[in-house]
């Protein structure tokens, strides 16, 4: 009897020690949820590649332009000395269009660019033939699809690289030649051009307020070709190929909310 009663003492006290036991998990565990409450809330990441604002932004430019050019070969023709020498004045332009910023270091616009005021001069000069000057008003519309990319180094100041291509018309004006040995000059049509354009920019934004940049930029733009029409078969028309531009360009870019 006495070892029955020994078993049975053993028996209760480990029922206890197993009620002690679960009640201490069962404790621990809903302190949990307590202790998770004081805890500080997880931190928030800034995603910085998201532009500010919707992303869409309207620009304004004006420029000032030196084209260069590589004139094509012309020989005259026995009444029109060759071409020994060409260049064009330096011109003005200024354009605008609508981008797109699609994340804080890659953005893309839609451009339009008038240029316009640039004197194509041309000198002939033959042993048989003698001198002769043509001249030309040289205007064209460029329309480029740019993107660029962004380096946004300093706090609202973001230098820049890009690159553009699309289409242009170009156009010769007022086309004369004039001869040395004759009073008037011989009028050359005036002829209009579609051609390739690609462009290359390189520039700086300079944050004026949140939604305001200020745009300050060299771009070099290839232009393609342009021509006058015939005045008659011993007049060759005036000639130009791979105008390209060197412009200096300043403008302005507005975010929209």
């Amino acid at each position: 009897m006495r070892h029955g009663l020994e078993e049975r003492v053993r028996s209760v006290g480990l029922r206890r020690k197993v009620i002690v036991l679960a009640g201490s998990l069962v404790v621990g565990i809903a302190a949990v949820p307590a202790r998770a409450a004081d805890l500080p809330p997880a931190p928030v990441l800034d995603d910085s590649d998201e532009p500010t604002g919707s992303g869409w932004y309207l620009r304004g430019d004006i420029g000032i332009d030196e084209p260069v050019l590589r004139h094509g070969r012309d020989l005259g023709t026995a009444m029109t000395p060759p071409l020994t020498k060409a260049r064009f004045d330096r011109e003005g332009s200024f354009g605008g269009g609508i981008g797109y910023h699609w994340a804080s270091f890659l953005r893309t616009d839609l451009t339009i660019d008038r240029r316009f005021g640039g004197t194509y001069k041309g000198s002939r000069f033959g042993v048989g033939s003698g001198l002769a000057f043509d001249r030309a008003d040289f205007e064209a519309t460029t329309v480029l699809l740019n993107t660029y990319i962004d380096l946004p180094l300093w706090s609202g100041v973001t230098p820049y690289l890009g690159a553009g291509i699309g289409v242009t018309r170009n156009r010769f004006d007022d086309a004369t030649r004039s001869f040395a040995d004759v009073i008037a000059p011989v009028a050359l049509p005036s002829k209009t051009q579609t051609a390739l354009a690609w462009a290359l920019t390189g520039g700086v934004a300079i944050d004026l307020t949140a939604q305001l940049k200020l745009d300050l930029a060299y771009r070099y733009t290839h232009l393609g070709w342009a021509r006058t029409g015939y005045a008659d078969v011993d007049e060759p028309p005036i000639r130009a190929r791979s105008i390209g531009t060197h412009e200096l360009r300043i403008g302005a870019r507005y975010y929209f909310d």
